[in-house]
């Protein structure tokens, strides 16, 4: 089982991480958004996918979306970022200047990734679920 998902429902994960990944990079890519947009946009997407989804199938919404943001997570920047920093760490005598660029750089990016992720998948509920009881 993956993220707890139980076996029928994978194909649901599977495609949910397939739009989300396959809209980012048509906005990234084909439209020129930047990527940080285009995360948010796609999780937000999917998101509102999942909210019409789920109630018919039965299962709460995050076990869906939490696992279909997957193919989204900045892996690359997080890499590049600190593969640079150890390199600073190794070798201080190293020039400083481009190293540090790219550390803000890519750190900076993967944090508007990761950002956006969260807000993609935080705030559509808000939007649908604010008539909801709370007689839980």
């Amino acid at each position: 089982m993956l993220f707890a998902v139980p076996l029928r429902y994978l194909g649901y994960v599977a495609l949910g991480g397939i739009v989300t990944r396959v809209l980012r990079t048509m906005l990234f890519q084909g439209m020129g958004i930047e990527v940080a947009i285009a995360t948010f946009i796609a999780c937000s997407v999917t998101s509102v996918m999942f909210i019409a989804i789920a109630p018919r199938l039965g299962v709460p919404r995050p076990v869906f979306t939490v696992a279909s943001i997957i193919p989204l997570v900045p892996g690359i920047d997080a890499y590049t970022c600190l593969l640079t920093l150890f390199n600073v760490i190794d070798d201080p005598s190293s020039f400083i200047g481009n190293n540090a660029y790219l550390i803000v750089h890519h750190g900076m990016r993967c944090f508007a990734i990761l950002l956006s992720i969260c807000l993609g998948i935080a705030i559509p509920p808000l939007f649908f679920y604010r008539c909801r009881s709370n007689d839980v």
